[in-house]
């Protein structure tokens, strides 16, 4: 194929891609001169616009003008300094999240293309070589479409027609687009223009030339997934402390324990002076390390140990507002270790196996009234809790005790968007060190565990795991 040949060709496809407003972004007139454009809570307000740039915006809402009509329609009524001006807020509502690329053929739409961060640059180069669909790819349901996105790339496609739907299953295997055209009944063209757009959203992957190590061989999926939407540069979902649940959901204040406990059992609490014979914050970060080798536990240090590092010091009301301006009361509290947006949306159970004053079995930490509640007396399942302890931090004998953190997810996706579980994951690694700090204080031997099983832990607790479940889990015991 000659270059001036490859050339029209690729200019058939783009023109193909309807440049159109992101999906479920309207707008409305602002002032004489002005455009409001919304989606979602979110807003953008473009002010002192020109008369083309207004009329050519306003066309996007149509779905059927390229970027190259829109950018004609201002020239013809400003020429360059229109067609500038336009493709300037284009730019702007482009990088804010605001548009899209609608690939459609005589009134049918296929598919969607939604740069979330950052600019289109179309890869517009033939490919060479074989591809497949990325293994970082995936497809899941938003409202009564498929959406396909990358973990890898900063695009999403939303899928309207079947057809694409169809083609992208075909893609599990290297493959070239000749070999598509022969598999699919679907325009050639429409094919190469979706084959352009998954380039274009690094949605594949090529058959290596050399095979030579990449950076991509060591991430899993579900790392990278989580890793690019928690944090911002890769994505435009919201983020952060959105309030989204307010007038529907009431949110949920922190759990005062567990009804129907077998036994209570009330710690002491520490005499203020005991509390003041600390030995100073630099001898205890030098002196902390991880223990795995245990005699037993004493039930009077680990009161000392969940007094100082977990209870609960306090309660009040905080008011809060989302984007739309609607306001509710929400609980936070105080205790002596950091939590993101002062949730606390931690709860702790401590597995018993061997502690002097304290029955072997399942136990919830009431963080309020300093006391222990017995949930559930030494079984199976408590006995696969420490096995997983001992697993994890390939010991030969048992803890005495494990600490497993549990989240109340409630709390906290009500409050927190897109994040929540990040944040939780940070606010257990706080613990973590306050945890590892005082029991080097106290003399006790201690030991962060990488994992534990969220199955036996709802066994134990009869939560489901939307609810609440283990997130991190910490091992106490007398040092030999």
């Amino acid at each position: 194929m000659t270059m001036e040949n490859n050339t029209a060709k690729k200019s058939t496809e783009l023109n193909l891609l309807k440049l159109s407003l992101k999906q479920d972004t309207r707008i409305e007139a602002k002032g004489q001169d002005g455009l409001l454009f919304s989606n979602q809570g979110n807003f953008f307000v473009i002010e002192n616009l020109r008369p083309s740039t207004c009329t050519a915006l306003k066309l996007l809402e149509n779905n059927k003008y390229t970027k190259t009509e829109l950018g004609s329609i201002a020239f013809e009524q400003e020429g360059y300094n229109g067609l500038n001006y336009l493709n300037l807020h284009l730019d702007r509502l482009e990088k804010a999240g605001y548009l899209a690329y609608t690939l459609m053929d005589n009134n049918t739409v296929f598919c969607s293309y939604e740069q979330m961060t950052g600019a289109t640059g179309f890869c517009t180069n033939q490919i060479s070589q074989q591809f497949r669909l990325s293994k970082f790819a995936f497809i899941r349901r938003e409202g009564a479409h498929f959406l396909l996105e990358s973990a890898l790339g900063q695009a999403r496609i939303i899928i309207y027609d079947q057809r694409v739907l169809g083609l992208t299953s075909l893609l599990s295997t290297f493959t070239t687009k000749e070999a598509l055209i022969g598999e699919q009944h679907i325009n050639t063209s429409i094919l190469e223009a979706f084959i352009t757009l998954l380039h274009t959203g690094e949605f594949l992957e090529f058959e290596p030339v050399v095979n030579t190590p990449s950076p991509e061989e060591l991430w899993s999926f579900h790392d990278l997934l989580f890793h690019t939407r928690t944090r911002y540069g890769r994505q435009n979902y919201n983020l952060g402390a959105t309030y989204r649940f307010i007038n529907r959901i009431p949110p949920k204040k922190a759990s005062r324990g567990e009804a129907g406990a077998l036994a209570e059992v009330y710690l002491s609490v520490p005499d203020p002076k005991e509390m003041h014979l600390s030995e100073s914050l630099d001898h205890c970060m030098g002196k902390r390390h991880s223990t795995r080798a245990f005699k037993g536990l004493d039930l009077q240090l680990l009161s000392m140990l969940l007094y100082r590092c977990l209870r609960i010091k306090g309660s009040q009301p905080y008011a809060v507002a989302n984007a739309a301006g609607n306001t509710e009361e929400i609980e936070t509290l105080s205790a002596p270790y950091p939590s993101g947006g002062s949730m606390y949306e931690l709860t702790f159970y401590i597995t018993v196996y061997e502690c002097e004053g304290l029955e072997p079995g399942f136990y919830q930490y009431n963080a309020f009234e300093h006391k222990l509640c017995l949930l559930q007396r030494k079984n199976k399942d408590t006995d696969t809790m420490m096995w997983y302890a001992r697993a994890c931090t390939g010991s030969e004998h048992l803890p005495p005790a494990v600490i497993t953190f549990a989240a109340d997810f409630e709390r906290m996706f009500w409050k927190y968007e897109n994040m929540a579980y990040a944040a939780i994951l940070k606010n257990v690694g706080v613990v973590f060190q306050t945890l590892y700090l005082v029991a080097t204080d106290l003399g006790l031997g201690a030991c962060a565990i990488g994992n534990g099983n969220i199955e036996t832990f709802g066994r134990l607790t009869k939560k489901t795991v939307l609810q609440e479940s283990s997130v991190g889990e910490f091992i106490l015991g007398n040092h030999l």
